[in-house]
């Protein structure tokens, strides 16, 4: 049978196209201070009670940038002003700048002269700095306290922690609110991303961080755990997403765009929103799809992918517009994984090796396109995607695997993937550990009662539910060996085969053999709910048993050479293409 080809309809400049980048700026030109200007500043540098005039310098500007104006006089033709219209010039320069600021220049300070250790306070030193403006302190403090996770790592207090969630929980209250004082923030999509996907992080750090070792923890810090029971909360971050969601209306644009595709409302949105109403549109999009990682994490994998249902997965066959989750790279990759993850969980294997594969292929597409601070992540969830690959075509071997994607496994794994089709349950769960999202306790724990044992059994329960899925197939394998040499076999035969296994046991394989190589495949290139399918069969076997005789049929396709042909034509094309470039 011929290989399904996984092509979003993207190729590397379109790719880069929708993320509203130049590939200079993907390869990350970093901001380099001079070296006698950053002497200078260092050598007055005193982490506890000054800041270097530099960062205070560049805390002023981007402050500035923050709140620059976009609007411009309009006039009549008698060179009268009627009014104030945005300018998209001026908005496109702010919005570079303010890039700038967030994405290099505030990492090459960070690495500069906060390597170690937290930027200025934001209420001690920051706030009299840029005169107590509370918006640009709200804003400064989402990354201050995203930099102390990134480089404190553990050693966060639990005040910080907590303070982390109060600034998270005033930000978004303040960005839905409409007040006056907002009306002016527009922020790059990179960062709202990131925004949303830090809070989110934060919350399943704070919920491992809360069961930690609790025996060990002194009284003070379990009486202020017990106190601040709303601090990330399962509860109250899905209701800060739902109601971000829902003041942002972007279910209701999504639902209109899938009924209308020619209608494009949802990127005309985009285009003509400016200021607050962007920022709002942008966080209500992508809180849809930090609910999916939510929910996949606490192992409410249905919920994951019906939260997702509504995305513009595709887009008029007409249109070369790029669906809004593939401007920010991060955002695409991890949607998918936990779309992917939550369909292997739920026995869907064929979708989640489709699901995968497309980001994977995406990735080494656009490897050289990979912002270098981005790399070693991207890289690390490219490994685990390949992983759950991996696991899903043990469990269910596939014909539909993509030729690139199944040669890196066997390459890579060859000795892992053996291990894997036997069934061992030891390489099973370290694929697992590695490639699965870290799994959290959705509950607050009960601090009266520090021996219960809850907390440990809800932590692993996604990996105890997968083993057992394992042990039901671990005869599969060989069963499934025997039936692809024959056309009818006898179950005494087969039995012999199969270690001498009792008959009745056989049958009850036979049975597990036909349930597990069935179920709901989703079509191809075609739109709907993440949910939605039709019952399909995985096997390359069909068989049914009559009288003890089992039959066999064989259901492959004949290959033809068309995709060998064509495949190898791309390749021999790339590479005349790089040879004709490359100087002699």
């Amino acid at each position: 049978m011929m290989m399904e080809e996984f092509d979003d309809g993207l190729d590397a400049a379109n790719i880069a196209a929708a993320q509203d980048l130049s590939r200079q700026h993907y390869l990350g030109a970093e901001y380099d201070m001079p070296e006698d200007e950053y002497n200078e500043y260092a050598a007055q540098y005193d982490p506890h009670f000054t800041m270097p005039q530099y960062v205070a310098d560049f805390l002023r500007e981007f402050q500035d940038l923050i709140h620059r104006d976009v609007y411009v006089q309009e006039k009549d033709e008698y060179g009268e002003i009627i009014g104030y219209k945005p300018d998209p010039l001026v908005r496109e320069q702010k919005l570079n700048s303010i890039r700038e600021c967030y994405e290099v220049r505030f990492s090459s300070i960070s690495d500069r002269f906060y390597k170690q250790q937290p930027w200025p306070h934001p209420t001690e030193q920051v706030a009299p700095l840029v005169e107590n403006d509370d918006v640009f302190v709200m804003l400064y403090k989402e990354l201050y306290f995203r930099h102390m996770y990134a480089r404190l790592g553990q050693a966060i207090s639990i005040e910080q922690r907590i303070e982390s969630w109060e600034n998270y929980i005033l930000l978004f209250d303040r960005i839905f609110s409409d007040e006056d004082d907002m009306q002016s923030i527009d922020l790059p999509v990179q960062w709202l991303w990131d925004m949303v996907d830090e809070f989110v992080y934060q919350y399943q750090d704070f919920c491992r961080f809360r069961t930690k070792d609790i025996k060990k923890r002194p009284q003070s810090d379990i009486d202020l755990l017990a106190s601040k029971l709303h601090v990330y909360d399962t509860m109250q971050v899905l209701g800060t997403l739902n109601r971000m969601v829902s003041q942002s209306d972007i279910n209701n644009i999504l639902r209109e765009d899938k009924e209308d595709p020619e209608g494009f409302r949802l990127h005309i949105a985009l285009s003509s929103e400016i200021g607050i109403a962007h920022v709002q549109l942008v966080l209500g999009y992508f809180s849809i799809v930090c609910m999916c990682r939510v929910h996949a994490s606490c192992g409410d994998f249905h919920t994951a992918l019906k939260s997702v249902e509504n995305l513009d997965f595709k887009s008029s066959e007409n249109s070369h517009q790029a669906p809004v989750y593939m401007r920010v790279t991060s955002c695409y990759i991890t949607l998918y994984y936990f779309m992917g993850y939550s369909y292997m969980m739920m026995r869907r294997y064929m979708d989640a090796v489709r699901t995968m594969s497309q980001v994977v292929l995406y990735l080494s597409r656009t490897q050289h396109l990979t912002r270098p601070y981005q790399y070693e992540q991207l890289n690390k969830r490219s490994e685990q995607m390949y992983k759950l690959i991996a696991i899903c075509i043990s469990l269910c071997p596939q014909r539909s695997v993509e030729d690139s994607i199944m040669q890196y496994i066997q390459d890579k794994y060859s000795d892992q993937l053996s291990r894997l089709s036997k069934g061992e349950e030891s390489m099973f769960e370290e694929f697992f550990g590695f490639a699965g999202p870290k799994a959290v306790y959705p509950g607050i724990p009960n601090y009266q009662d520090l021996n219960s044992r809850e907390i440990g059994q809800t932590v692993s329960q996604q990996w105890n539910t997968f083993l057992a899925d394992i042990r039901q197939q671990q005869k599969l394998p060989l069963i499934r060996s025997y039936l692809k040499l024959y056309t009818t076999l006898s179950t005494s035969k087969l039995a012999s085969f199969a270690e001498n296994m009792p008959e009745d046991m056989l049958r009850s394989n036979l049975l597990c053999l036909k349930h597990k190589t069935i179920g709901k495949v989703k079509p191809v290139n075609r739109g709907g709910s993440p949910l939605d399918g039709e019952l399909a069969s995985s096997s390359n076997v069909d068989f049914y048993l009559e009288k003890g005789v089992i039959h066999i049929a064989d259901t492959r396709v004949a290959p033809t050479f068309a995709h060998y042909f064509t495949k190898h034509i791309a390749k021999l094309e790339s590479l005349v293409s790089d040879l004709s470039v490359r100087p002699i």
